[in-house]
């Protein structure tokens, strides 16, 4: 649990996905419940230093969390439109659309991030605009139907791919 939270807080890597973050957090800190307080030490400064420890994190994990579950403003995030490991140029790639209504600037957030091909579960974020000027929601333009996975593709190409440093 450990390990896991402080990657999560000093890297741009996670778990593929934004369900299965909150879900493995989430069981990690029932199974470090579970196993901290029905298994004790001989020593009790290592038992105690153990529930701090767990407790602390515990702490620390639903903090990071909390805003996204009661902050009104937060709930974007339940409406996320995401596109899984797109293949680009030999690269997989996951993307994620946020709506962000009627803010202006943009129809929502987006956030590209970059997976290795021989272990998807894990993503690096590489891109992310805040203020993304196509409604990756609504899969129909002017009557029209529109293909948002070539659009992404098209994202994946000119500002990761191709981008210039």
């Amino acid at each position: 649990m450990t390990i896991y939270t402080l990657t999560l807080l000093f890297t741009d890597y996670t778990i593929t996905g934004w369900w299965p973050n909150i879900i493995f957090c989430s069981f990690l800190i029932i199974i470090s419940w579970v196993f901290i307080f029905r298994h004790k030490s001989e020593k009790s400064w290592l038992t105690i230093t153990m529930k701090t420890i767990v407790v602390a994190f515990s702490v620390l994990s639903i903090w990071f969390s909390a805003p996204v579950i009661f902050n009104p403003f937060a709930w974007d995030n339940f409406g996320m439109r995401s596109f899984y490991f797109q293949k680009v140029d030999g690269r997989l790639f996951n993307a994620y659309f946020t709506p962000v209504g009627a803010y202006s600037g943009g129809y929502g957030r987006f956030l590209i991030t970059e997976s290795p091909i021989y272990f998807p579960l894990i993503e690096q974020d590489v891109y992310y605009n805040r203020t993304v000027d196509h409604d990756f929601s609504d899969d129909m333009f002017d009557g029209q139907p529109t293909d948002n996975y070539a659009i992404v593709r098209q994202y994946i190409k000119e500002d990761v791919i191709n981008k210039k440093p």
